[in-house]
């Protein structure tokens, strides 16, 4: 959710260690693609993250945990995936369509999560929760899920896009919080990000991969925003970078085992926000998801009688009252 970028972020990440003492698998090596964005360190493993993701359902709170993070804090894009998992879950027979979140406060990583669970409506083809993830009396984040039945085609079209290009065609990455193959293919427009991606690791599991691109999803636009804005990192300076709030619309499964494209468009950077759009392709073109991220990128902010806020500071502001 949100992350403290600081200049001196580089350096550290070269010979990273996780924070168990492992080494960092997104640690830069010889001979290893390059790592983007390198001001956020991936601490943790494909394993480790679909662990936390596994979640029971035990209405009316369900406990969750959380990966480690740089900042110290709960991932969004964790959050994103536990509410999916959560959410079909809760309604066997039905996949998610839609899922709304908005994101309130930072928490702290090494603090176990409560999901507490409000079910809006149940239907035979549709059904709908609020899911409030929190820290204590502290929330997190909350999130209005919308699940459906398949029904019948009685009209069907798809919009296939060209130029998409081909993951050999574009260039490996090694992608902060991604632990997963991904490679980035020639910009084509100045603010827009194709990002190749496959999880060959992933379970044969259609909720583990919703659960995993809303994962994706979260991480995209603000980071791509801010260097296609050209931001710069004056020296020992830290800036504050928050998702807001995240949409993600599921259209047609896809197999996140096999290589699939984000396209990913950065439209509008103003006030201390930036607006990221983007859809889900699959290897043909055709459309997968849509979903729109708001972000807000700003200095972060000293209290009176108090240092800047640190990454990990368990008393750092959430966007509630910053």
């Amino acid at each position: 959710m949100a992350e403290f970028l600081e200049e001196t972020l580089p350096a550290r990440i070269a010979g990273s260690e996780r924070s168990d003492g492992e080494p960092d698998p997104a640690a830069v090596g010889p001979g290893r693609p390059r790592y983007e964005p390198d001001w956020v360190r991936t601490l943790f493993t494909l394993p480790e993250l679909l662990e936390v993701l596994d979640l029971t359902p035990t209405p009316p709170t369900t406990s969750a945990r959380s990966v480690p993070s740089g900042h110290g804090g709960v991932l969004g894009a964790q959050q994103l995936g536990q509410q999916v998992v959560l959410a079909e879950r809760l309604a066997p027979g039905k996949r998610l369509h839609t899922l709304q979140t908005v994101f309130i406060r930072g928490g702290r990583a090494d603090v176990a999560l409560e999901i507490d669970v409000e079910r809006l409506a149940a239907g035979r083809s549709v059904e709908s929760f609020a899911l409030s993830l929190r820290q204590g009396a502290e929330q997190l984040s909350r999130a209005q899920v919308m699940l459906t039945a398949d029904e019948p085609d009685f009209h069907r079209f798809d919009s296939p896009a060209t130029g998409v290009g081909r993951p050999a065609d574009a260039e490996p990455v090694r992608r902060a919080l991604l632990p997963w193959e991904a490679a980035v293919m020639p910009r084509r427009a100045p603010r827009q990000l194709d990002l190749w991606t496959r999880i060959p690791a992933a379970p044969d599991d259609p909720t583990i991969w919703r659960a995993l691109v809303a994962h994706t999803v979260e991480t995209l636009a603000i980071a791509d925003g801010m260097l296609n804005g050209g931001i710069a990192l004056p020296p020992r300076a830290e800036l504050q970078a928050v998702v807001l709030t995240v949409t993600v619309t599921y259209l047609n499964d896809l197999d996140v085992r096999d290589w699939h494209l984000y396209r990913v468009q950065t439209p509008q950077a103003a006030s201390g926000r930036i607006l990221g759009r983007g859809e889900l392709r699959g290897a043909d073109g055709g459309l997968r998801a849509v979903f729109e991220t708001v972000n807000l990128v700003r200095p972060a902010r000293t209290r009176p009688g108090r240092a800047a806020v640190q990454p990990g500071d368990p008393g750092r502001p959430g966007p509630a009252d910053q």
